[in-house]
């Protein structure tokens, strides 16, 4: 299935010296490189590996480098549908925090893509004390128009009616003290 050296899957040690080089580049210095083309493709293949040690290896890695950066550039970078669904449950499953970052994973909510959309659904379901600017720019994004015939209609009307009680909550709350 795999040929020894070209898609040999990186130790946890390779992949994490180019995560935190990743995260020592300043924005005018993050030129795709080679090396961090092979880094998004030897994390792709961790995380979608079936084996659970390969896996829970690359998410653990992602979360003790605080990849995020990394992950959301591997995310825009890759081209391959269900490599980019596989990148974007990372995001979850690794359990980063990935507030402030809400438009991007809303835009990717909309992908007709099945997988891609679910993945960032979940994503955003994840997020923990939303602003509620970034709430109302995700609604702004989910109107009837782009809801309608989505593949993941339901679930996208479920986060835009979640968004708005959330929205209500809190205006309510500060009316009442």
């Amino acid at each position: 299935m795999m040929d020894n050296e070209t898609n040999k899957i990186p130790s946890v040690e390779e992949i994490a010296a180019v995560l935190k080089e990743e995260t020592t580049k300043t924005p005018a210095k993050a030129d795709k490189s080679e090396k961090d083309e092979a880094a998004i493709k030897q994390l792709i293949e961790l995380l979608g590996s079936h084996n659970s040690e390969h896996k829970d290896a690359g998410l653990e890695l992602l979360k003790n480098e605080k990849s995020i950066d990394f992950l959301l550039e591997a995310i825009a970078e890759t081209e391959h549908k269900n490599q980019k669904a596989i990148l974007i449950a990372a995001c979850w499953e690794s359990g980063l925090d990935f507030k402030g970052h809400e438009v991007f994973f809303a835009d990717l909510a909309l992908d007709n893509d099945l997988f891609i959309s679910l993945e960032a659904i979940t994503v955003l379901d994840s997020i923990e004390s939303m602003e509620i600017a970034a709430m109302k720019e995700i609604l702004e994004k989910l109107t009837d128009k782009n809801l309608a015939k989505h593949p993941n209609e339901p679930m996208l009307s479920d986060l835009k009616l979640t968004l708005e009680e959330k929205i209500n909550e809190t205006s309510s709350a500060k009316t009442d003290s």
